[in-house]
């Protein structure tokens, strides 16, 4: 599929109904909606609602990571541009972390598992990286339930931040 006009530079990958694209300024007000909300931060990075500066210096340090290293990218409605979520993979202590979160107002559509599935096709097919981690917390039903629909299996019980839950992981069988 061919990007929308003035998405060029930007657009990562393009699923039926979604954009994975790299994130833009305008992209604030949605992550506002997203990040100060705590049922969408329950098993997110602080693990409580942030407040608008933490989430204006989360949207400044990925506008300037975006263009040079793995990270995480916005999850837009193609037909809007609108900042829907957030998908992607980002290096944390070493480790290739795949990570994604959606604001609450767009949970259950199945946005969640569109966008996850063509970007792990792509990091596997077009970059060839197969060494990610996918930790989901054990009360997370609603990702658990995802990573199913992926076809992942849960690898490893491990903590994090304080955490009990799996690595999650495609069985390959090369």
């Amino acid at each position: 599929m061919v990007a929308p006009e003035g998405y060029n530079e930007i657009v990562i990958l393009q699923t039926e109904r979604l954009i994975l694209r790299r994130f833009k300024p305008a992209d604030l007000t949605g992550l506002i909606d997203m990040f100060a909300d705590s049922q969408v931060m329950k098993y997110i990075g602080p693990r409580r609602a942030m407040t608008q500066s933490e989430i204006q210096a989360w949207l400044s340090d990925k506008l300037h990571r975006q263009a040079h290293e793995l990270t995480r990218y916005a999850v837009a409605l193609k037909t809007t541009d609108e900042l829907i979520g957030v998908a992607g993979v980002q290096v944390e202590a070493g480790i290739k972390d795949f990570g994604y979160y959606f604001r609450r107002s767009y949970w259950g559509q199945g946005y969640a598992r569109e966008a996850c599935a063509a970007l792990l096709n792509y990091l596997e097919i077009n970059l060839k990286i197969r060494d990610y981690e996918i930790f989901i917390a054990d009360g997370n039903a609603s990702s658990i339930r995802v990573m199913a629909k992926l076809g992942m299996q849960a690898t490893k019980r491990v903590t994090r931040s304080g955490e009990q839950g799996h690595l999650y992981e495609r069985i390959h069988p090369d």
